[in-house]
């Protein structure tokens, strides 16, 4: 089974470089590249990925929010986070709007694709340098 992926982040060098390693796994199709939140969530509609790999902080809709309305457009679509911000405020964001795991882009390389297999197979997956924020959050 080949898996569509969707890649959201406004810096173009991290959307090439996750399209070139996504490309050389086996059994990953990139189907298309956003700048933002509001792009991302368009091209959802018109490409309909199994996955979006979604940035945090974008200019026009952060990532999180785009990760609420696509889970709640598409519940379908699966979304990874991937972030530079290892904050349990972000993770517990990240969660609570529907995204089904959360990967640092400075470890993205080994994990991203573990990452997508164990997402598209019903599990959530988080880095393990996250594990410490998992905690519930307070009042939440």
């Amino acid at each position: 089974m080949e898996i569509r992926i969707l890649i959201v982040d406004d810096h173009a060098m991290i959307r090439k470089v996750l399209r070139r390693h996504l490309q050389d796994q086996e059994g990953f199709h990139v189907v298309g590249e956003a700048g933002n939140g509001v792009e991302g969530i368009d091209l959802v509609r018109l490409l309909q990925p199994d996955l979006v790999l979604m940035d945090v902080a974008m200019p026009e809709m952060d990532g999180i929010e785009a990760t609420r309305r696509i889970r709640s457009e598409f519940p379908h679509v699966k979304v990874l986070i991937l972030s530079v911000y290892n904050t349990s405020d972000h993770l517990h964001r990240a969660v609570r709007a529907g995204a089904g795991g959360y990967v640092l882009k400075e470890l993205a390389a080994e994990e991203v694709g573990l990452a997508i297999r164990t997402i598209m197979g019903g599990c959530q997956f988080f880095g393990a340098e996250l594990i410490d924020h998992l905690a519930p959050s307070p009042g939440g």
